[in-house]
């Protein structure tokens, strides 16, 4: 069981596991999700909040093939981006291997849904869906642009404006917004909350 491990360990793991930029990157998201729910106070249960984020990314290294063989093997209901992005396979695999190993429901549905969002996420997932696009070592956003996203009231608002500079990108490079982001995007506009 999960419990046993404590975060030390899960972060050797990664470190043995992740190329040093995946691993810091890792870690960057782990405390920004830590401190947008002191920031919102959520009250979220900060081991399972820092479990998620920590091993988010814990599949994103493996080859297109290994994670098209991983999730064929174990059966893993697929969206179609997934399907269509191998590399976007790298969620559910992850969220499968930590389910397999005993962590909780809440930790592996945020992990799960961490690049493309979901109305299904959660709160915890919603702040490590934030955390990966705003974490400190991402170079696609300035700091101002990081300080008025972290300004925002709640984080449904940040997770909504966080959507509609992905949508901007997206156009830039004449591509569509997942149909799963296009929903959660929907729902946040429509005013729903987590």
């Amino acid at each position: 069981m999960y419990e046993s491990i404590g975060c030390t360990a899960l972060e050797a793991e990664l470190k043995e596991s992740l190329s040093e930029r995946r691993y810091r990157h890792s870690l960057a998201v782990a405390q920004t999700c830590l401190q947008l729910d002191t920031r919102y106070s959520l009250h979220l249960d900060q081991a399972e909040l820092y479990v998620a984020a920590l091993m988010h990314d814990m599949a994103r290294e493996w080859s297109k093939e290994q994670l098209v063989d991983y999730a064929l093997a174990h059966n893993l209901h697929l969206l179609g981006e997934e399907r269509e992005y191998p590399v976007l396979l790298h969620a559910p695999v992850a969220a499968s291997l930590l389910s397999a190993r005993g962590f909780s429901k809440a930790v592996c549905t945020a992990v799960r849904y961490h690049s493309l969002g979901s109305i299904h996420m959660g709160l915890m997932g919603l702040l490590v869906y934030v955390s990966d696009y705003l974490e400190p070592n991402r170079t696609h956003l300035g700091q101002q642009d990081r300080e008025r996203l972290l300004a925002l009231s709640t984080p449904e608002e940040l997770c909504l404006a966080v959507l509609e500079q992905e949508r901007v990108y997206l156009a830039s490079k004449d591509k569509q917004i997942s149909a799963c982001s296009e929903e959660l995007y929907r729902f946040l506009c429509s005013g729903g909350k987590f």
